[in-house]
Parts: C-alpha cells; structure tokens; sequence
C-alpha cells in the first residue's frame, strides 16, 4: 500500500513539473535531394499543431514532456522531439533528421 501512496505523489509530481515553454513557430530549411524545402511547424498553446511542407498542411496534437515534446499524429503515430534553446530536433519517418528553429516571424 505504501508504494502505491509513493507511485500516485510521484506521477502527480511529475505533472506538475516545469516543461520548456515550446509553443510557438518552427522553421527549417532542409535538402531533399537537389530541392531545399521549406519545413514550417506551429505548436499552439492549448497542444494543437501544424506542420507545413512546401503548401501542404497536416494537423496533429503535442504534449510536453521533460526537456522536449511528443508529437500524435492523426494516423496514431507518435514522434518524440528534443527541445533546447530553441530548436527542436526529430527524427521523422521517411525523412530523417531534422532540427526546427524557434522564429517569431508569422
């Protein structure tokens, strides 16, 4: 019964716990090939999201986690990202690498 006491203030601690403050717009340029693209994510307060590729839009939610962020896309996968001064960095399936840099350009 005490470790369970323990588990319960432990997980309520946890949520309460300082996140970095990630919402805000994310911009990269990556080299597909011969062809640099343009990478735009938007990460709203209330945990919603954007991710835009050369005009295509996709929509997905984040939650904060530690030092970084998860991100659920609508197809159920989850893409896990590291946040430090500023840039995000993920790996994305299908396309690799990629860091993201904090921009308070619209």
């Amino acid at each position: 019964m005490r470790w369970g006491m323990v588990l319960v203030v432990a997980v309520v601690l946890g949520a309460c716990s300082e996140s970095p403050p990630v919402a805000g717009r994310y911009v990269g340029h990556e080299v597909r090939g011969e062809q640099t693209v343009d990478v735009v994510m938007t990460l709203a307060p209330d945990g919603t999201g954007t991710w835009r590729v050369q005009g295509e839009e996709a929509r997905f939610s984040w939650s904060a986690h530690g030092s970084g962020l998860r991100i659920y896309t609508s197809r159920g996968g989850v893409v896990e990202a590291k946040w430090h001064d500023g840039t995000l960095s993920l790996d994305l399936p299908g396309w690799g690498a990629i860091r993201l840099q904090a921009s308070s350009a619209p």
